[in-house]
């Protein structure tokens, strides 16, 4: 069994701690000393590692100090080594991703995702949106996905969005104004004067809301294409497998809403009931009902 031969001066082991010193953290050492087998000798050498940025290309002998050489192009050594060669920079950015670092002799490439997405198993995956009715509870971080939340009773989200929060609804009173319909978790309340509801007709101002009133109602897609074309008289472009989801619909939808009367309005929970879509019709007869109450109140305050 050899025996252990230090490989260098005093001095040279007194600089080697000095550096151990300076590289040493409360938690971890890193080691800048190896031990070597002279294959002639067969003495156990004790040899400096060589620095990041380099890789060992001559171990120690017992007069010499290891010899080190520097990494190459696209090559690197992040810690103190005795590596024959130097690692290849193999990570490389993917869709979704920016070069946050780049290669170096010191380092390996390193990537980052993109604004709005977050890590998820090597990849970057884009936030989720919170639908209408629901916002957001937390925003997503490059680890973590957005944390949605229902509105709660006096808030709404009439968005889809990674970012935006429940707001609160409106308050018609301090801005003047009278409550004529009351908000919900996808819609702010509305607010109006007595004198623009009766000269413009409460469903009139239904207009606003109706095409988010759709996009937030959960109705099959097969449903809503054969209700629109036996009662909007939409001239839907080709067969229902066109309108390849459910947001296709919503758009000649809006656009009927757009140049609807007052009368093709009123016929609507009728025609959604036709067309078997039940529940639908029932929250816009009741939001129908509300508003004509609000109609008829304004009508009695003026006299």
């Amino acid at each position: 069994m050899g025996h252990i031969y230090k490989c260098c001066s005093v001095e040279h082991h007194l600089a080697v701690v000095l550096m151990l010193l300076l590289h040493t953290d409360t938690s971890t050492v890193e080691v800048l000393t190896y031990q070597h087998e002279d294959p002639l000798t067969r003495q156990i050498l004790t040899c400096t590692r060589c620095p990041p940025g380099t890789h060992m290309s001559k171990h120690c002998t017992a007069t010499e100090d290891t010899v080190c050489s520097p990494c190459p192009e696209d090559h690197f050594t992040q810690f103190w080594n005795y590596l024959p060669k130097c690692l290849y920079c193999s990570t490389f950015c993917v869709e979704n991703q920016y070069i946050e670092k780049k290669c170096s002799s010191t380092n390996n490439r390193v990537c980052q995702c993109k604004e709005g997405y977050f890590w998820q198993a090597d990849f970057c995956i884009k936030h989720a949106e919170c639908p209408y009715g629901y916002g957001v509870q937390q925003n997503g971080t490059l680890h973590r996905d957005t944390q949605c939340e229902r509105c709660v009773r006096g808030t709404f989200s009439a968005v889809t969005s990674s970012t935006s929060p429940c707001a609160k609804h409106t308050d018609c009173k301090s801005i003047d104004l009278d409550l004529v319909l009351r908000g919900t978790g996808w819609h702010d309340n509305i607010c109006s004067t007595c004198e623009n509801l009766q000269k413009a007709g409460g469903l009139s101002v239904l207009k606003k809301i109706l095409p988010d009133f759709f996009a937030h109602e959960k109705i099959r897609q097969s449903k809503l294409y054969r209700f629109m074309r036996h009662h909007l008289s939409q001239k839907l472009q080709g067969k229902q497998s066109h309108y390849s989801n459910q947001s296709l619909l919503l758009l000649p939808i809006s656009e009927w809403i757009r140049g609807a009367s007052i009368d093709q309005l009123k016929k609507l929970p009728m025609q959604l009931r036709s067309s078997n879509i039940h529940n639908t019709a029932d929250k816009l007869s009741k939001m129908f009902k509300e508003l004509e109450a609000s109609n008829y109140n304004c009508k009695n305050a003026t006299y």
